[in-house]
């Protein structure tokens, strides 16, 4: 009888140790479901919502400044080129230098300085960048800019607000 508590004693530690020894399935990721798919098109439905309402805010603007020479670009921002040269394009990881006034719908400045960056490495909204990429050296260019290829929800320090479409007076120096 003593054997055969051994036995069952050793059959059962063996049995634990296998048991505990099993490796866990793999938890899937949280982001992958139904339910979040379906939070994500909402989402996007709810921000071309909101990039369709600037839109139209942004040209009821440009028909405000009786300015039909501004020309709306395919990513949604508007331009007007003031001073044409016949300078060259900028190129991918060049350098670009210019100087620029930041300012609001309103027409308040909120910046007026000089800049340097390369192109093509995101370092500038994307507004500004693809704008600039559309000049000629020695150009200088009116871009407004939807808050959404702007500072979009944060804003940009106590500069500009959130959800706030923006104004950059720029010359693309040579």
């Amino acid at each position: 009888m003593k054997l055969s508590s051994i036995s069952i004693t050793i059959i059962l530690l063996f049995s634990i140790a296998f048991i505990s020894c099993k490796k866990v399935s793999p938890q899937l990721p949280s982001n992958k479901g139904i339910e979040n798919d379906h939070n994500a098109q909402n989402l996007l439905e709810i921000n071309k919502k909101l990039a369709n309402k600037e839109d139209r805010l942004l040209e009821i603007y440009v028909k405000k400044q009786n300015k039909s020479f501004y020309i709306k670009n395919e990513l949604g921002f508007w331009y007007t080129i003031n001073k044409k040269t016949n300078g060259k394009k900028l190129r991918k990881d060049e350098l670009c230098k210019i100087n620029y006034s930041l300012k609001l719908i309103s027409g308040k400045t909120v910046l007026n300085e000089s800049k340097e960056f390369t192109i093509g490495k995101k370092e500038v909204i994307v507004g500004l960048e693809e704008g600039v990429k559309i000049l000629n050296k020695g150009e200088k260019a009116t871009f407004l800019i939807p808050w959404y290829l702007g500072y979009g929800m944060q804003g940009l320090d106590n500069k500009v607000p959130p959800y706030t479409s923006i104004i950059y007076e720029v010359e693309l120096k040579e």
